[in-house]
């Protein structure tokens, strides 16, 4: 049974391996260059011991790569793609009515449905686990810079596998009450790209409360030196921030005075205690979700989509073994 499906199915997969041997060509060459770079830079040493020039250096090693990065987030299609490649043969099968070979060949239902979905599901789980190595150390030293939350999240950790999953549960579920393995496919890639998108625009931000904080005087964001809130911020995911003046003596800080303390300070200190001596305070506000938050945030997104998975393929085996004959 194990060899008839790997015959039925080895198209897709041989297809789905050259998939990511191309990725992988792609990533390869470039994650090394870009390890170098890190290295040659000294970004790690910037991160463990900052200095005044830290804060320029860091910005522009993620900007060198902002184009690069943001090329490999067409790399989101894979976990859809693939998923649905491997349902398509067993789509395929019921489209075509050759199953019932398999159940004519004194193989019990359960057996045929059981042997199938095992390989489904395992080919799924190894072809994310691919993925998500090959994605995690390609991004390690922008990670390192920027932290994984906001560029990093949809392929490190554990949803990759569970977005393949649904993907190739949701398509089989179309696929054996349709019957029709193109309409499956479509119908499920836009299933699969509707709930990635409202997930990730609407709903992650909200999976814990974000923090909410302001800083003042030393504790803020720094032009030329790091200070706290400038490491804090550029790992964590901010889902908002500004700054602004304010006035200590209750009254509206003048707009003149802020631009002439800004504008005739040569360091952010010096512009701190010229504003300081017209009793005006400025302030940082930031509302993100901190770096230390991303596994929870990964288990809970993935134990979304892991549980409609189960529900799909739940009802793709009742529906097979009631309805399909």
């Amino acid at each position: 049974m194990i060899w008839l499906t790997w015959r039925q199915q080895r198209t897709e997969t041989l297809i789905a391996i050259l998939v990511l041997a191309l990725v992988t060509a792609v990533l390869v060459p470039t994650g090394l260059h870009i390890a170098s770079v890190y290295d040659h830079d000294g970004i790690g040493g910037c991160l463990a011991h900052p200095t005044g020039t830290c804060t320029e250096r860091l910005d522009a090693f993620a900007g060198r790569w902002d184009s690069l990065s943001s090329l490999t987030g067409w790399f989101n299609l894979l976990p859809g793609l693939i998923g649905a490649l491997l349902a398509a043969p067993l789509v395929l099968e019921l489209e075509r009515g050759t199953f019932r070979l398999a159940w004519t060949q004194s193989i019990t239902r359960r057996r045929w449905l059981t042997t199938r979905l095992a390989l489904l599901v395992g080919a799924a789980v190894a072809f994310a686990l691919q993925l998500t190595l090959l994605m995690s150390w390609w991004r390690h030293p922008l990670d390192a810079v920027d932290g994984r939350f906001q560029n990093g999240f949809d392929f490190e950790g554990l949803v990759p596998t569970a977005y393949m999953l649904f993907a190739a549960a949701v398509v089989l579920a179309f696929g054996v009450v349709l019957r029709r393995t193109a309409a499956a496919i479509g119908l499920g890639f836009a299933a699969f790209f509707a709930l990635r998108i409202g997930i990730e625009g609407w709903v992650r931000q909200h999976y814990v409360a974000p923090v909410h904080k302001t800083w003042t005087g030393g504790e803020l964001p720094g032009r030329i030196l790091i200070s706290p809130a400038d490491a804090l911020l550029r790992t964590a995911w901010v889902l908002n921030r500004g700054s602004g003046f304010s006035a200590t003596r209750g009254h509206r800080p003048d707009p003149s005075i802020v631009e002439s303390c800004i504008k005739h300070a040569s360091t952010r200190g010096f512009e701190r205690t010229c504003l300081a001596q017209h009793h005006i305070t400025e302030y940082a506000y930031a509302v993100y979700q901190p770096a230390s938050r991303f596994w929870l945030f990964q288990v809970i997104e993935a134990g979304i989509f892991v549980v409609l998975s189960l529900a799909l393929l739940g009802f793709a085996i009742y529906w097979i073994r009631r309805r399909v004959s």
